[in-house]
């Protein structure tokens, strides 16, 4: 319980809450001096770490990778590199996953003065053509000099535009493979993962597999297609126009050419995506050594740090700032173990807990949401949780409670922690842990990051807001002013707006919050109507409704929200009123909605499939509010009745595979859960 802090309040009422901080209060124990060295990250994390040399930094299939051995494999990287010609400035387009390659080659690349440019590395459908297109564009608007990728990657991503990556000049790719720092035994681990998770997919196959001979038959079959792949692999390679470089030969090949290191906290040393607010393509956010590193001796500052060796699992991916800062600078930075994850879904994350027996995690709502319910951790003791970190949305007062109790009654002690931010800031802003936790805040901001809260009615320059409603709160736009700001510039285009406030440098958030008396910040919503996703994205319905509205068979489309029970978190629902009203049979509905999904977001290269809606109701009208305006919140509150047309995509955090659309199920009318 948070206790309320006495705040001047004439001093309130004159000047913005981005002037008086009345958050600093909590820090007034605070004494820890922010480690702010002119230098690249690489260097900045071996500072970090001296004395360190000989714990685990990361494991990876059994395989545990000391400190010591992991700056030995950053300066491999920076060799590499090296040999292969890059210099300081040139961005490497990177398709990869969490495995201890990519961070590596991160390090190694920020040594030189290159930038790793991190792209979600999932392709977005079986429409292979489709996804290259979209990749092609990425690389193009963002001016790439070379590629690293995943050998999945590149044969579902590259292989089908290397004549038009040619073109543009690339001259290498770079392919690394998962198992490239595996083991044997740590490829059998993998293997044995890969099973599970299919169980924990196929009933059925969870029941065969109680046989072990079945068990066994799996395992020979996941041996037999990894030999398959590695076939397929060196025949796509034969093949290429372009030279297909493997990261362990150019590592081998370089191992004795020396680097000259960098040491410039100015320069970008990582660009990665968010959903963005102008367009459906992921918005690149360039970030520098010292965005970077501001941002990890923040959290620093504040104690919510992890402890040296605690067990953190790595899942969050690379290309959101999110997961390469809080989820791997930060935990590096703290002397972690990290526990690598390539791949897994939603109702894999039970098992990955039950596996590697974390002293924290940091997931979405929607991950640790679906804890209490998940069997496969009905029996197990959890003494070993000591944290658990939600971030990218927000939960309801009844989830954390839930969540609580349900790690109390499974041996942890560990309290529900979270905390607000943006890509633009490095994924961090604030952090609610301890005497400034409470149930639905977004807690404080970090000790030299500045929310301020500004009226959101006014567009073209920062107007604080100061009044007060009847409980104390003050509420408006955030805007957000710190050193791990980006600034927002790539290629010389402005891709992110600053606004001057009071001598200093903002970002509009267009989140609305609202703030306590003693400095606590409350999420409220999004102006733009945008939600996040179960899995961490940001839909934004305009940008939905404007390429489906582009269907010749549409009138009128809105996009909104329902949870889904499945996959513990919110998903997309596109209502749709057809141009031709006497169209209203279940078949019709199938066609158009296959139609729609194919053409406006499979083959559109601004759209990703993450925007597909999971469901899509046809219906003759949208409701209205007393303005004449769409009603959206009706539309919210009508949840599920069965006639939706069922969309099911597979996909994991890194693969989407097949697409199925389903007619109508007519099941009884199911209300959608609503937070409260």
């Amino acid at each position: 319980m948070i206790k309320n802090l006495e705040v001047n309040q004439s001093k309130m009422e004159s000047l913005g809450v981005h002037q008086t901080k009345p958050w600093m209060t909590y820090y007034a124990d605070r004494t820890y001096k922010m480690f702010l060295p002119n230098t690249n990250i690489a260097d900045y994390l071996r500072q970090k770490t001296v004395g360190l040399e000989k714990m685990t930094a990361e494991t990876y299939y059994t395989r545990k990778i000391s400190f010591e051995e992991t700056f030995s494999r950053v300066d491999s990287a920076s060799r590499a590199l090296t040999g292969l010609g890059v210099k300081q400035g040139d961005i490497l387009f990177t398709l990869m996953p969490n495995i201890p390659e990519s961070g590596n080659i991160w390090l190694g690349a920020s040594q030189i003065g290159a930038i790793v440019d991190f792209a979600d590395p999932r392709p977005d459908s079986m429409d292979l053509l489709a996804n290259a297109k979209k990749v092609l564009e990425m690389i193009r608007f963002e001016q790439a000099n070379y590629i690293v990728a995943l050998d999945r990657c590149y044969t579902a991503m590259l292989k089908p535009i290397e004549n038009e990556l040619k073109d543009f000049g690339i001259q290498n790719i770079i392919v690394v493979s998962a198992s490239d720092s595996m083991t044997i035994r740590g490829i059998i681990d993998y293997l044995i993962d890969v099973i599970k998770y299919n169980q924990l997919r196929n009933a059925r196959m969870a029941a065969d597999a109680t046989k072990k001979l079945r068990f066994y038959q799996a395992l020979l079959m996941k041996i037999q297609g990894m030999k398959q792949d590695k076939v397929a692999l060196n025949e796509a390679i034969a093949s290429s126009p372009i030279e297909i470089i493997r990261y362990q030969d150019l590592v081998k090949e370089c191992q004795n050419v020396p680097f000259a290191e960098i040491k410039d906290e100015n320069l970008v040393s990582y660009i990665g995506h968010t959903s963005g607010t102008s367009g459906a393509r992921p918005k690149p956010i360039p970030l520098t050594n010292k965005n970077q590193i501001f941002a990890t001796e923040q959290v620093f500052k504040a104690g919510v740090n992890v402890g040296v060796g605690d067990r953190v699992i790595h899942e969050l991916p690379f290309f959101s700032p999110l997961g390469s800062n809080n989820n791997f600078l930060i935990d590096m930075a703290s002397g972690a173990n990290l526990f690598d994850v390539p791949e897994f879904e939603i109702n894999e994350f039970g098992y990955l807990i039950k596996k590697y027996k974390p002293n924290v995690f940091l997931g979405t709502p929607s991950w640790l949401s679906s804890l209490p319910k998940c069997s496969y951790l009905k029996k197990t003791n959890l003494s070993c949780i000591k944290r658990a970190i939600y971030g990218g949305d927000s939960m309801s007062r009844n989830e954390e409670i839930e969540l609580h109790e349900w790690l109390r009654s499974h041996g942890s002690s560990s309290e529900v922690e979270k905390g607000h931010g943006m890509s633009e800031y490095c994924g961090g802003g604030t952090y609610a842990a301890g005497k400034w936790n409470c149930y639905e805040s977004i807690g404080i901001p970090f000790p030299d990051t500045i929310y301020g809260i500004v009226d959101p009615n006014i567009e073209d320059r920062l107007v604080p807001v100061v009044d007060k409603d009847e409980d104390g709160f003050i509420s408006g736009e955030l805007v957000v002013s710190s050193d791990a700001v980006t600034s927002g510039i790539l290629h010389g285009n402005q891709i992110v707006s600053h606004y001057e406030l009071d001598g200093k440098s903002y970002i509009r958030t267009r989140d609305l919050v609202k703030m306590r008396e003693d400095g606590v910040f409350f999420f409220q919503a999004r102006k733009d109507r945008s939600f996040t996703r179960f899995d961490g994205y940001k839909v934004k319905p305009a940008e939905i409704e404007k390429e489906i509205e582009k269907n010749p068979n549409v009138d009128i489309c809105r996009v909104t929200y329902y949870y889904d029970e499945e996959k513990k978190g919110l998903m997309p629902i596109a209502h749709i009123v057809l141009s031709d009203s006497a169209i209203q049979s279940s078949e019709e509905y199938v066609r158009i909605a296959e139609e729609i999904i194919q053409e406006q977001i499979i083959a559109n290269q601004d759209m990703s499939s993450r925007q597909i809606p999971s469901r899509i109701k046809f219906r003759s009208s949208i409701p209205l509010t007393k303005n004449s305006k769409f009603d959206i919140n009706a539309l919210v509150s009508e949840g599920l009745d069965g006639t939706e047309v069922v969309v099911n995509v597979e996909e994991t955090n890194l693969f989407v595979g097949k697409i199925t659309v389903l007619p109508p199920q007519q099941k009884s009318k199911i209300k959608c859960k609503v937070k409260e």
